[in-house]
């Protein structure tokens, strides 16, 4: 939270820079409409990115596991200085990545 001061500084520095570089609020206002626009309409380059980011909690537990047990045997393979282990362990995070991608999202009770 900013202070009331730091509220007023902020404020001013935007005003200055609408007044001062109209070609920098120009190229603000594409990229947040490029981000806020549906993925329907126009195919642009980043519409739909905010809302539609995959993770690895998303995908269930099962690649959560696989990275955690990852960079478990990482760190074992460090601890031990055995590449072995920690070439292991980057394909095991390798894999649960992969599993991470190529399932969808899991449906939460409530939804539609």
């Amino acid at each position: 939270m900013l202070s009331e001061r730091e509220n007023r500084r902020l404020h001013e520095i935007e005003v200055q820079l609408r007044l001062t570089d109209p070609r920098l609020v120009r190229r603000f206002s594409a990229l947040n409409a490029a981000l806020h626009a549906p993925a329907r309409h126009g195919g642009r380059l980043l519409a739909g990115f905010a809302r539609d980011r995959r993770t690895v909690h998303g995908s269930g537990p099962f690649p959560t596991v696989l990275l955690g047990t990852a960079l478990a045997v990482l760190l074992l393979g460090a601890v031990l200085v055995s590449v072995p282990v920690v070439v292991a362990g980057i394909l095991v995070a390798g894999l649960a990545l992969a599993v991470a991608a190529t399932t969808g999202p899991q449906a939460h009770p409530g939804t539609a």
